[in-house]
């Protein structure tokens, strides 16, 4: 299949629902591979996978991610899509070591869709639908009840900051997705370039010449830039923690095979095709769909870590899955009237 053809199928709504549920599968497996690596912080594997991972992507996306960087329109976006991303990786794995991995995953990553929601109602004046209100709730409800089915030692330190750090990391983790969607739709926004008038009358002007169409990559060029962009500057200070606060598990041979693979499938590979379908849906829709996620982790749990799931657990992916079906299948056309004017 051609390049084009496939950016041709991720340009449908279907296709960039697809592309973010894959995603949402691939986060999935984090926990798994992490299994593999036991006595390595949380942080740790925030600052390293995410550090490492960002590193990858900017050094991939080349010169479309200086051009995010530098570019007038996208520019702020990226700023605002790293330093989201950089407070999210701590706060998330903070969460997690304060309220522990099952409270401080159901808060962080129930509220992002809500967050996200209340983001582009207030930024862009978008207010969310019925329909993905409904999902929303059935999808929440479906995920709290298949985390806590799974439910592991509670946190070591603060249930007030465990659960306040959750909450940040749903609010800039929905910020990061609303911003990197912005940020691709300006780095794509085609950019006019002045057609030469010929100086000879006797010259005929058939059409435009020959690549003076626009001064822009391709969408999906631009879309891999802005990711890679943002992902190279959140890399940065991400790197220094993982330096400064690594200690001992940095040395381990062992735990790097399950580093550079969370580096490479989960970070590189999943926000890369995160990116694709935030180019067709919006954040909020996005951030639902990414509820998936534990739904993935659950049965990855049960058949790789053999954890006992019950039928509680099996209830809750069933309505998580309920849930992003409301949101997934299409609404029967109505016929309207004439359009008011």
């Amino acid at each position: 299949m051609t390049r084009g053809a496939v950016e041709e199928r991720a340009s449908s709504p279907v296709g960039g629902a697809v592309a973010v549920l894959v995603a949402a599968a691939v986060w999935g497996t984090t926990g798994t591979a992490t299994h593999f690596a036991p006595g390595v912080p949380a942080f740790v594997f925030g600052a390293v996978t995410f550090g490492l991972g960002g590193l990858v992507l900017a050094a991939t996306s080349g010169r479309a991610a200086v051009r995010a960087v530098v570019g007038p329109g996208s520019r702020r976006w990226v700023l605002v899509g790293a330093v989201s991303l950089v407070v999210y990786a701590v706060a998330f794995y903070a969460a997690l070591a304060d309220a522990g991995v099952a409270l401080g995953t159901t808060v962080a990553i129930g509220s992002s869709p809500v967050f996200a929601g209340l983001v582009e109602w207030v930024a862009d004046g978008r207010r969310v639908t019925g329909r993905w209100v409904v999902a929303t709730l059935v999808s929440v409800a479906g995920m709290v009840v298949v985390t806590l089915a799974r439910s592991e030692a509670s946190g070591s330190g603060s249930l007030p900051l465990g659960l306040g750090a959750a909450l940040v990391a749903g609010l800039t983790y929905a910020t990061y997705s609303w911003a990197v969607a912005r940020g691709m739709h300006v780095a794509s926004r085609p950019v006019p370039v002045p057609v030469p008038v010929p100086t000879s009358l006797s010259v005929p002007l058939v059409g435009p010449p020959s690549g003076s169409a626009s001064g822009t990559t391709s969408g999906a060029a631009a879309g891999r830039g802005v990711v890679g962009a943002v992902f190279g500057l959140a890399a940065l200070p991400l790197v220094v923690l993982a330096l400064v606060g690594g200690g001992d598990a940095l040395t381990v041979a062992a735990n790097w095979p399950v580093f550079v693979y969370l580096a490479l499938v989960p970070t590189v590979l999943g926000h890369s095709l995160y990116a694709v379908g935030l180019r067709r849906v919006s954040a909020s829709v996005a951030t639902l769909l990414s509820l998936f996620e534990p739904v993935v982790a659950a049965v990855l749990a049960v058949l790789v870590v053999e954890e006992h799931l019950g039928a509680a657990g099996w209830s809750g992916i069933v309505l998580v899955v309920v849930g992003l079906a409301l949101l997934a299948l299409p609404l029967p056309r109505r016929r309207r009237g004439p359009a008011r004017s």
